[in-house]
């Protein structure tokens, strides 16, 4: 499938991203991150990639899912989703995620909630970065459709 073809379920997510924004804006919450991907730039055959970005747990979940490759895409946008939705707290301030752009991901998991609903579970720098910028709490959207995977995170 070409790039060109997917504009169309990604106009639907981006609108679908905003939407959920929206709702979830009307809360307490005062950062906001959404990310999207293609699916298949996920490259969920590099171990290594998937050993530094997901935890066992989230790797274990991901590879028990009729898609795989869609739930590692979604959990990946909702771990970018709440960089931004943390980095957004409060941009005219020092930066919180001191590791860089290429930092490991892993410290930010994606569990499944009670509801089955995902839920945010910081360790290590994630936790830190998250307590610098005042953040006690992050709810996220997961969502996938064809070709692309999106998450929203809400920071507060």
């Amino acid at each position: 499938m070409d790039r060109d073809s997917l504009e169309g379920p990604k106009y639907a997510l981006e609108h679908l991203a905003l939407q959920q924004a929206k709702e979830l804006a009307q809360s307490t919450a005062v950062g906001v991150g959404v990310d999207i991907e293609l699916i298949q730039d996920i490259n969920i055959e590099n171990d290594t990639f998937v050993e530094r970005n997901f935890t066992l747990a989230e790797q274990a979940y991901c590879r028990g899912r009729p898609n795989p490759h869609a739930s590692f895409a979604g959990k990946w946008c909702a771990k970018e989703a709440v960089v931004k939705a943390v980095s957004s707290l409060h941009p005219d301030r020092e930066k919180v995620w001191v590791q860089g752009d290429a930092a490991p991901l892993i410290d930010i998991e994606i569990v499944a909630g009670q509801s089955g609903a995902p839920e945010v579970v910081l360790h290590g720098d994630a936790k830190d970065a998250a307590a610098k910028a005042g953040v006690s709490r992050i709810r996220v959207s997961i969502s996938h459709i064809d070709s692309f995977a999106i998450a929203t995170a809400l920071a507060s």
